[in-house]
């Protein structure tokens, strides 16, 4: 089928009258016709945006880091360094900004792709059709487009093989897509993948999968298919990693790579990175380092081997951004071997500030604590440091909140909030043919919504009026092209407002306001502080009981940008924004399923009928005497539930990390039908029990304590695809199972008392 945004080159056979030629009873006495088709300037040049996920302002080498990032600090060194952008402080609503040129709650993406309260603002993340992204422009002026990586810019209820996809990737502009729709993936086994328009069945990754490797080789794999069929156009490729975003996964040989590299600890990097930065010019004397936020303890202040541990997290983080960058080398060189790197802007930036969720001291599990998910243990991490697990697949990794504010130096505050922590990241752009070669840092203040129309003006292209029967608004973003041809910036960006979960700030010149709202806590409206950026750009004295009038000037100022963009109104909820959903989708998700041996039956589908509630799982099966299998998993290694025979005997395993997982053993009952039931009941607090019931005879119970909050791998039925539940059967591979399913069916009962679970998909709201 046709891509939707495929620019017509045919007539419309339903009216004659758009036919500019002849049409007579002969070729003889006929004169052909074709429509023109749009192509860009000849000079248009190729664009490619690679947005990291949570990445600090201070990580690239560039940029102060002690991290070896050689490519990237080789494209700063060719290109410009910009010390002055602005992002918005969460990944979803800055994809939607970036793509779009609006501001994100004007386009209904103001918050994370699972919470859809019923305000215009706040549309689970989905670009609103009148907001044609980049790709859709440009792809309307003629450039080849594609898309590898993260999308997390559709609602995670139509995130599924029968969902609406009219704003998945190739619905919103993109020829081709390679990656994941939600919030993050394992960088190992993602449950599941996308590839254009349908979701990959896959039984097992290869032993070397890793997803920043597989982005990269994907993006190569497009480039070069476009390159060979269209060599006379341009191409926008748009490179979105999960990396460095939670989980804190590395290969094992790669892990050792920064040994020792951290020891010191997060007070003593901050400083050194602060001095680096002023020896590169990246700040200067007006910058000084912000205090600890109370979420960071003094490093000495740790034990011994707290401080082991949170060493060792800051070395696969430390890791990770170093095979980011080793793959953008791979990708630089690959344009360089084509020929068309010199007519190519590269962007490298990232969607948002560090991310503070490890608390104190880090977690090697990100839902510990969380949810009735497990328990805060540096026992369980030393146990898996010690093994050689800690960043493995097996465990989900996140790096302390002190190692956040080193990352974010010399700014205050995290992802999530709308001090500079959370909006201010690196940005990188390199084009030989514009900016030349000599390599230059660029102090202008940019915002994410200037992108988009600074890369149309590069590109020639316009911007719409209508798109595809919507009027449309214009960006809320300028050009800053000048700045990439080594001229001033004409009209400097004066006013910018942001917001995030009832976290508020207006920059307004040299001015800022800011409100933080704690999660959960009746709305304090009155609880600004105000900076003075030209003397303070740290935001380490609050000017308030100073400056009144100017701080009045400035909240009425965002009350203004608030209203004009559907920012209000303000929510301020943890965990349970995300119960907010739409009333049919309350239908759906407590209406029984009967799933059918085929592929995978993804997250988003299975995780609102089984997360902490009450639930029956009924599987309908047949087995032979020497039949052996998986007749069901459900989740992954991390937590989950498998049925299968193996030896003569038919097993049920849970798991309950960090511990192998538990099973119960019966003979196998031959029989052409055998009925299989799991009565889960979810008792409040993360308590749980489990009936298991064979043919109508009851097995066993079981505790099931703490109750599951996510379930990674989704549903499989007649094998256990990816991620396997036990390693008990891994040696097995899929293991296949030689009887029959007939069926696996799931009753949904009560979500336990007082649950905080999102009953779409806890991953999205655990961002």
């Amino acid at each position: 089928m046709a891509n939707a945004y495929e620019v017509s080159t045919s007539v419309d056979l339903a009216d004659y009258r758009s036919f500019g030629g002849r049409i007579g009873n002969t070729l003889k006495d006929s004169t052909p016709w074709w429509p023109e088709e749009r192509h860009p300037p000849d000079d248009s040049p190729n664009i490619v945006i690679i947005l990291l996920d949570d990445l600090g302002f201070s990580d690239f080498g560039c940029f102060g880091a002690e991290l070896e990032t050689p490519s990237i600090d080789a494209l700063a060194g060719r290109g410009l360094a910009f010390t002055g952008y602005t992002t918005v402080p969460m990944c979803t609503p800055a994809r939607a900004a970036l793509l779009s040129g609006k501001n994100p709650h004007s386009v209904g993406a103001g918050w994370l792709s699972s919470n859809n309260p019923g305000y215009p603002g706040y549309q689970a993340g989905e670009i609103s059709p009148n907001a044609p992204t980049l790709a859709e422009v440009l792809h309307l002026h003629g450039y080849g487009t594609m898309a590898v990586g993260k999308w997390h810019n559709t609602p995670t209820y139509q995130a599924s093989p029968t969902g609406v996809r009219r704003s998945w990737p190739t619905h919103r502009g993109f020829d081709r897509f390679f990656g994941f729709l939600a919030a993050e993936s394992s960088y190992f086994t993602p449950s599941h993948l996308v590839e254009g328009d349908e979701f990959v069945d896959l039984d097992e990754y290869p032993d070397d999968f890793y997803t920043t490797r597989a982005w990269t080789d994907r993006a190569i794999a497009y480039v070069t298919d476009h390159l060979g069929s269209k060599p006379d156009r341009p191409f926008f490729l748009y490179l979105a990693e999960n990396a460095p975003h939670v989980p804190l996964q590395v290969p094992r040989g790669d892990r050792p790579r920064y040994r020792g590299k951290y020891d010191d600890g997060w007070d003593v990097i901050r400083s050194r990175r602060f001095e680096r930065q002023r020896q590169l010019g990246i700040i200067d004397e007006r910058f000084r380092i912000p205090p600890h936020t109370p979420a960071v303890p003094d490093w000495e202040s740790l034990s011994s081997e707290q401080r082991q541990l949170c060493a060792r997290y800051m070395e696969l983080y430390a890791g990770i951004v170093e095979s980011i960058d080793h793959n953008l080398g791979r990708l630089v060189d690959f344009l360089s071997a084509a020929g068309v790197l010199d007519n190519t802007v590269i962007v490298v930036t990232s969607d948002n500030g560090a991310n503070a969720a490890g608390g104190p001291h880090g977690s090697p599990n990100r839902l510990e604590g969380r949810y009735g998910a497990g328990g805060d243990s540096d026992a369980t991490a030393l146990a898996l440091l010690e093994a050689d697990r800690l960043g493995g697949p097996d465990s989900m990794p996140v790096y302390p909140t002190g190692w956040a504010e080193a990352c974010n130096t010399p700014f205050r505050m995290f992802k999530r909030t709308t001090m500079n922590g959370g909006i201010r990241v690196p940005l990188v752009v390199h084009w030989p043919a514009g900016t030349g070669t000599g390599g230059r840092i660029v102090r202008d203040w940019v915002h994410v919504t200037d992108l988009m129309p600074t890369l149309l003006e590069l590109a020639g292209a316009a911007y719409p009026s209508s798109f595809r029967g919507n009027d449309t608004r214009s960006m809320d973003g300028q050009s800053f092209s000048a700045v990439l041809r080594g001229r001033a910036l004409e009209g400097r960006r004066r006013r910018q407002h942001y917001e995030l979960q009832g976290n508020r700030g207006l920059i307004d010149g040299d001015w800022k306001a800011v409100s933080l709202q704690p999660p959960d806590r009746e709305m304090d409206l009155d609880n600004w502080m105000l900076f003075d950026l030209a003397a303070d750009p740290s935001e380490t004295v609050d000017l308030a009981a100073q400056e009144p009038s100017k701080l009045a000037e400035l909240v009425k100022g965002f009350d203004e940008e608030a209203r004009a963009n559907w920012v209000y109104p303000l929510d301020n909820r943890g965990p349970r924004r995300n119960l907010t959903i739409p009333p049919f989708l309350e239908r759906v998700i407590s209406t029984p399923r009967i799933f059918r041996t085929g592929a995978s039956v993804p997250v988003s589908t299975i995780a609102p009928l089984v997360a902490d509630r009450d639930f029956v799982l009924r599987a309908t099966f047949s087995l032979g005497s020497g039949d052996e299998g998986v007749i069901f998993a459900l989740g992954d290694v991390l937590a989950g539930f498998s049925l299968y025979a193996l030896d003569g005997g038919l097993h049920f395993a849970f798991g309950r990390w960090p511990e192998e997982a538990l099973e119960v053993t019966t003979a196998v009952p031959v029989s052409e039908v055998v009925v299989f039931e799991m009565q889960h009941r979810a008792l409040g607090s993360g308590e749980g029990r489990i009936r298991l019931v064979l043919d109508g005879a009851e097995w066993c119970e079981l505790d099931k304590t703490p109750t599951f909050a996510r379930v990674g791998g989704g549903l499989d039925l007649g094998r256990d695809r990816r991620s396997r539940v036990t390693n008990r059967y891994a040696a097995h591979g899929s293991f296949p199972f030689t009887g029959v399913v007939f069926s696996v069916e799931v009753v949904p009962g009560a979500q336990a008392p007082g649950s905080l679970v999102n009953r779409l998909e806890i991953e999205s709201q655990l961002d």
